[in-house]
């Protein structure tokens, strides 16, 4: 008997573990276990749990359709899947456990460690795979770029016509979908969602996105009215449940790219579009190897200014208004609606939100990568918290700047027909964008007046932050050490990504003139 242990995995499409146990018409118990620790830890989402519910439902019709099912388990996992393996085996099975890496939480981590540990003891087999790219060998870190590159191209895993489940008595504690919905309630009551779990809506998806929506993503990406009608792919919260592949993605992305072959500005948007499935797989790359980039300052000269604490109160009502989109900062507020009511922003609109909140705010990056997780549909741990640590300007210390961006630039620039902010903030409507960017709204509308102010809290925590970041510099230079290794490929990663995406644009401009 095979045990199909699913996680973040939830397809039956180029999907490792999913071929290699079918293979042969092998008997397979396809399952998935709800884990209580998940929905009640403090980053826990609704909208994000309702969406992996949807795709549970999904994944169930689609081995239903092929004679299987999906057993929904319940209970701590690692007592679940020790208790499943001691049944087969008094069945007279040895059962062999296929799972794919999952590098999300430190929770999750210990769990797969022990049951590993489990397996070994017992001298049983176990496979695990691969949900996307993930490089295991710490000392093949010059190598990933290649090695990425090569898993991409490789043939997708092919979908099993028909899988062998029989009918199985288990003495562990289950749900149907009916007692699922009924269990965990509070998730399925939330307000409609604006994007729909499951395998066939992320090929839906998908191909809406190459069709047409992908057109002007390299400009369009940090438009939020655009990226909120489309303009980005929106296959963000099904990568993050893998409901689809990246490798799918990016295949059927080249696919696309090499019908239009003769259109520079299509050729362009798509190699924007490929840049950030890469970009997106290096960030759960450095979680793997740096899981304690979660909760842990990169640099620890920053622990004396950014920490979990509890806030004071004057800090507390700072936090209170940027949550509930009532900084007085239009464009900050308009974002931060937007991510309450969709549980999704584009990425341009996160990073202005988080360094508002770490830098204008003082506030530390800790809280607000907690609220990001607890709204955002499509959030991801690795992405989440490494970019909070890099928009507070923790990361990358030997560089002599870092990013603060300014919401009223990022207004004129990014929204300056006013859509995005008509429709989230309404109490601005009927007011231009200099009257809006004056204040002329003032002691007029319902609008807050700025809880800070922008140009004096950029200076003085501007410096706070500046001043850290050359300790770090200072310490990393004297030390010659590894961190000074490693600080210096990150910056020079990131100078080459920037020097690249130059190039990149010049050769664009070259071919449509």
């Amino acid at each position: 008997m095979h045990i199909l242990w699913l996680r973040r995995d939830l397809r039956l499409n180029d999907n490792e573990i999913v071929a290699l146990s079918t293979a042969d018409n092998a008997e397979v118990l396809p399952c998935f276990i709800i884990d209580p620790w998940f929905y009640q830890q403090a980053e826990v989402g609704k909208a994000r749990v309702k969406f992996l519910f949807e795709s549970l439902e999904h994944l169930d019709r689609n081995l239903r359709e092929r004679g299987s099912q999906l057993y929904l388990l319940e209970g701590n996992s690692t007592d679940v899947i020790q208790e499943l393996t001691r049944q087969l085996i008094q069945k007279g099975d040895r059962p062999k456990l296929f799972f794919n890496h999952d590098v999300q939480v430190q929770y999750g981590i210990e769990r797969d460690r022990q049951i590993i540990d489990f397996y070994r003891q017992h001298n049983l087999d176990y496979h695990q795979g691969l949900n996307n790219f993930l490089q295991t060998d710490k000392n093949r870190r010059d190598e990933w770029m290649d090695e990425y590159y090569t898993y991409l191209r490789q043939p997708l895993h092919p979908t099993p016509e028909h899988i062998n489940t029989p009918q199985l008595q288990l003495d562990i504690p289950q749900l149907t979908f009916s007692q699922l919905k009924q269990k965990y309630s509070q998730f399925w009551e939330i307000e409609d969602t604006y994007f729909s779990g499951g395998e066939t809506q992320a090929i839906v998806t998908l191909n809406s996105f190459l069709n047409s929506r992908f057109h002007g993503y390299h400009w369009k990406i940090s438009r939020p009215w655009l990226t909120q009608q489309g303009a980005t792919s929106h296959l963000s919260p099904h990568l993050t449940f893998g409901t689809i592949s990246v490798r799918q993605v990016y295949q059927s992305t080249k696919a696309k790219a090499a019908e239009l072959a003769s259109n520079p500005k299509a050729q362009f948007s798509l190699k924007a579009f490929r840049d950030r499935l890469r970009w997106h797989d290096s960030f759960t790359q450095r979680l793997y190897f740096h899981p304690e980039l979660v909760d842990t300052n990169r640099y620890p000269e920053f622990d004396e200014y950014y920490s979990p604490a509890e806030l004071s109160k004057e800090k507390q009502e700072l936090f209170a208004a940027w949550k509930e989109g009532q900084t007085g900062f239009p464009l900050v507020d308009a974002s931060m609606r937007q991510l309450k009511t969709m549980g999704w922003m584009n990425f341009r609109m996160r990073a202005m939100c988080a360094t508002f909140l770490c830098i204008n705010c003082g506030i530390s990056w800790h809280h607000g990568a907690q609220h990001y997780m607890q709204q955002l549909i499509d959030g991801n741990l690795a992405i989440d918290h490494f970019q909070w640590q890099m928009q507070a300007g923790v990361t990358n210390p030997l560089s002599d700047t870092f990013r603060i961006y300014n919401p009223n630039k990022n207004l004129e620039e990014k929204d300056g027909d006013l859509r995005f902010i008509y429709h989230w903030v309404e109490e601005l409507r009927g007011y231009n964008l200099s009257e809006i960017l004056n204040g002329a709204y003032l002691n007029e509308s319902p609008y807050p007046e700025p809880i800070l102010d922008w140009a004096q809290t950029r200076k003085t925590n501007g410096k706070i932050i500046s001043d850290l970041r050359k300790r770090v510099k200072v310490r990393l230079l004297a030390e010659q050490g590894v961190e000074l290794e490693q600080a210096a490929v990150a910056k020079e990663t990131v100078d080459k990504y920037w020097q690249n995406k130059d190039k990149q644009y010049r050769e664009y401009q070259t071919k449509i003139t």
